[in-house]
């Protein structure tokens, strides 16, 4: 399948003050507005995925727009230099010139992926298994059988119909990280598979949040060792 894909590469007006979760919500309630007012307007339209996800990536500051979502942030920013409102405004840095045609889906061949920001992959049932393991083999394993879990739920979020089997092979090691007021554990590393997924999708729990970004390596910028 093709994924209408456009992103934007943002610069916070008051970085202080800066709330990335309230952009994200100033900008889902103006598509939303938008999806309303244009209802003809649906081509590829996606219900259970986050079609606008903001993610901090090392220093930098990005916004994807996934099918309708791509549509609305092209043609909402075309024009514009300034994302955002109040302490949450952004400058446009960079932007994609138009909308692009991604492909998802199973491949012949297997690709190797990393994740940019920490993959969060534990519920609370899942938590207390992992907990529970004995050893890194056992706790690897798992985790390679949640992740592959993982990417089905992202191919049928984006209602596509997996035919053939995806493969999965997982490297990550997990950190201790803080969501709010809570503690959780989340995972780095890297992984192949047979899906193609394009560059800055989110897979995991909280993707609207910006974790679990995810961008391909190639064989001239990196080489799958299976080392952590």
């Amino acid at each position: 399948m093709i994924l209408r894909m456009y992103n934007l590469s943002l610069e916070p007006e008051y970085p202080l003050r800066f709330s990335a979760d309230e952009l994200r919500s100033f900008l889902n309630k103006k598509m939303a507005e938008y999806i309303t007012l244009h209802k003809d307007d649906t081509a590829g339209f996606i219900h259970r995925y986050p079609v606008l996800q903001c993610k901090q990536i090392k220093t930098g500051l990005i916004m994807i727009g996934i099918s309708q979502g791509a549509g609305w942030l092209c043609r909402s920013t075309h024009d514009r230099t300034i994302l955002g409102t109040g302490e949450s405004t952004c400058r446009i840095t960079a932007r994609d010139p138009a909308i692009r045609s991604e492909p998802f889906g199973v491949a012949d061949a297997s690709i190797t992926y990393e994740f940019l920001t920490p993959w969060l992959a534990l519920n609370q049932q899942h938590a207390k298994k992992f907990y529970d393991l004995n050893g890194k083999l056992q706790r690897d394993a798992f985790m390679q059988k949640l992740l592959a879990a993982h990417l089905h739920t992202l191919a049928k979020s984006l209602d596509y119909g997996i035919t053939i089997p995806v493969s999965c092979e997982a490297k990550v090691r997990f950190r201790r990280d803080r969501i709010g007021r809570e503690n959780v554990m989340v995972f780095l590393g890297k992984f192949v598979t047979n899906l193609t997924i394009p560059d800055y999708l989110g897979i995991g729990l909280s993707v609207s949040q910006g974790y679990g970004t995810i961008k391909r390596i190639t064989e001239s910028s990196d080489t799958y060792s299976g080392e952590k």
